[in-house]
Order: C-alpha cells, then sequence, then structure tokens
C-alpha cells in the first residue's frame, strides 16, 4: 500500500485513493481544509465531536487539527455528558449537516504539527469516574505506524469493517486513522451484529479485515457462512478480555486465530496476540513491574519520558513476553 503519514493527509491530494465506497481522498482533504475554515471563522477553540460516521469522524478530526483546534472525543452522547463537557468545549458535533457545500472557502494545505495537535479521550479512570486521556498527534502517528510496520502486509488491500466505537482510542486507530494513512477503504458504519459483519463483509469481496470486539465475536454463533468468511485477512480483538475457547472456535472456523491487542486508552497498544498464553509487546514499549508485580511501560504512544503504571500483575519471561495474572484494584472491563 501506498503509506501517508498521518501529518501528510491533508498536504496534496491524490487521484484515485480510496477512502470509503463513495468517497476519495482530494474530497476528503477538500472537505476538511473547508470545514476547517468554518470552524476558524465560527471562533471554535475546543471541539467536541460525536459521531457515527467514520469518514465524517475522520474530516472533522482533520479539520480541527488544521485549525489549530483542541478535540475531544466523549465516551457517549448522553444529555449528562454534553452538560459535563459543555465547559470544555465550545461546539458539539455530531453530524456535519449545513457546515460544508462546493463553494465553501478553504484554508490552504498544510502538514499537521505532530506536537501541536491535540485529541482528548474519555474513559473511566481507576476511581470509576470519567477521565480526560491527552493525545498528541505525533503519538497517534508513531501508533499507525507501528501496525502497519507489523501488519501491513498481512491486511494487503483488505477493506476494514468494525464493530467498534470510533470514539475510543482502538476503534480510532483501527477503522479511521490507520486505513487512512494505509490507503485502505473502509467502512463509515459500526457493524456491531454479527449478521450485518457477514453481509458486509461478503459484499466487500474476497478482501476484509475485522475491527472487533470480544463481545462481538462470542455471538458469532453457527449459524454464519464459515467457509466464505475464511478470506477474512485478519481478525483484531480488543476492549476486553477473549476468551480461550472463543480464541480456538475463531481458529477453527477461520483457519486463522484471532490478533488480540492488549492496551488502553491511556498507554495504547501495549502488545499482542495469536493464539496462547504469552503477549508480545509492540516494538520499542520497555516493561518493568512495581513491588507488587503490577506491570509498568515506557512506550512510543505515551509522552516522552513517562512511565506508566498500570494495575495489571504480569508474569515478564526471559524473552520479553509476559502473561497477565488478573487485576490488582477493582475496577471491572466491561465490554
Amino acid at each position: 500500500m501506498n503509506w501517508l503519514p498521518l501529518e501528510h493527509l491533508l498536504l496534496e491530494a491524490h487521484p484515485g485513493r480510496a477512502v470509503t465506497a463513495d468517497l476519495d481522498q482530494p474530497q476528503l482533504r477538500q472537505h476538511a481544509l473547508q470545514l476547517a475554515a468554518e470552524l476558524q471563522r465560527r471562533g471554535v477553540k475546543r471541539l467536541a465531536l460525536y459521531l457515527d460516521d467514520a469518514a465524517e469522524l475522520a474530516i472533522a478530526l482533520l479539520a480541527a487539527w488544521r485549525a489549530g483546534i483542541a478535540v475531544l472525543l466523549p465516551a457517549d452522547a448522553q444529555a449528562q455528558t454534553r452538560q459535563r463537557m459543555s465547559a470544555q468545549c465550545d461546539l458539539w458535533l455530531d453530524n456535519l449537516d449545513g457546515l460544508l457545500n462546493a463553494d465553501s472557502a478553504a484554508l490552504p494545505p498544510a502538514p499537521l504539527d505532530l506536537d501541536q495537535c491535540r485529541l482528548t479521550l474519555c474513559t473511566s479512570g481507576s476511581s470509576g469516574e470519567a477521565k480526560l486521556i491527552d493525545k498528541s498527534l505525533r503519538q497517534l502517528a508513531n501508533e499507525v505506524t507501528a501496525l502497519e510496520q507489523l501488519w501491513g502486509k498481512q491486511l494487503g488491500s483488505a477493506t476494514i469493517l468494525g464493530s467498534v466505537a470510533t470514539q475510543h482510542i482502538y476503534g480510532l486507530l483501527f477503522r479511521v486513522l490507520w486505513p487512512l494513512c494505509a490507503g485502505r477503504v473502509f467502512l463509515r458504519r459500526a457493524q456491531p451484529f454479527p449478521e450485518d459483519l457477514q453481509r458486509e463483509s461478503l459484499a466487500t469481496g474476497t478482501d476484509f479485515a475485522w475491527v472487533a470486539s470480544p463481545a462481538l465475536l462470542k455471538r458469532m454463533g453457527d449459524n454464519l457462512n464459515w467457509p466464505a468468511l475464511r478470506t477474512v485477512r485478519q481478525v483484531f480483538s480488543s476492549g476486553g478480555a477473549l476468551p480461550g475457547e472463543t480464541a480456538a472456535e475463531l481458529h477453527e472456523l477461520l483457519g486463522q486465530w484471532p490478533t488480540e491487542i492488549y492496551g488502553s486508552s491511556e498507554t495504547g497498544g501495549i502488545a499482542w496476540r495469536q493464539g496462547g498464553e504469552l503477549w508480545t509487546p509492540f516494538a520499542g514499549i520497555e516493561l518493568g513491574q512495581n513491588a507488587e508485580g503490577a506491570l509498568h511501560l515506557t512506550s512510543p504512544y505515551l509522552p516522552d519520558g513517562y512511565r506508566e503504571q498500570t494495575a495489571d500483575a504480569v508474569e515478564i519471561q526471559a524473552d520479553g513476553r509476559f502473561a497477565l495474572r488478573g487485576r490488582l484494584d477493582r475496577i471491572i472491563k466491561l465490554e
């Protein structure tokens, strides 16, 4: 695939480079530059985005970054969340209706600043209350580059389908930012049910990959056309623990182990595995343990020099791989 660095997505038009089935990169670029001009005209400094359409999210994210606007991704769109976030943002967008038209003014193309462009994710903190996690574009760019280096060849030109929301780091990276940089087509909407995922997968032809959750994979069942689905290039799973029996069933049905991703909103991806118990850290991640045996790490997806302490007990092997041994706090990871 023809890789475009995340910071260069708005720099030049690339005719023929598809983003979705009905949107190409030159169109996405133009929409983003027009929206950037409109947001600047309105004087927006802090923008909250809750967009179910992954292509609209990509446009709005790139527009905000081009306009020098800080972006917040709320975890949900409930009334209390909107009220809570109202003090932290000037504008909340849940669609782009009325913001773009063919003759809208546009900002000129320019590279995005890897350190000045910011994104704030909303997740549950250790106290169980909402926690805001700040990311730089550099951290996100480092992660999508690492993903492509690891699995780009295996994915090839696969269309990316997902069951997970793009409001969270896993869905944002795997369903939007990674395929954007790699030039892979992605579906605009999440497919939260097995039958929907099957229908959309088979409609793409033989090249497709899944960005899924354990909750979906556990519900796949026997009533799907598994022989046809065996052409799936890769099955990713994150957002909770995937039971070993589910992984084994998928291996039998699809002829491949699901690729499980271990990480968090704070850390980004930490490690991956395909079958078995042991996790392999992503390149550049340095692991250690505190006195209680809980994992800590430094990572290219964290601020420089920062060490993240997790509450996950681990056993680290001599070769650098590790096994998870449960949580040392009482926060439960829901699917």
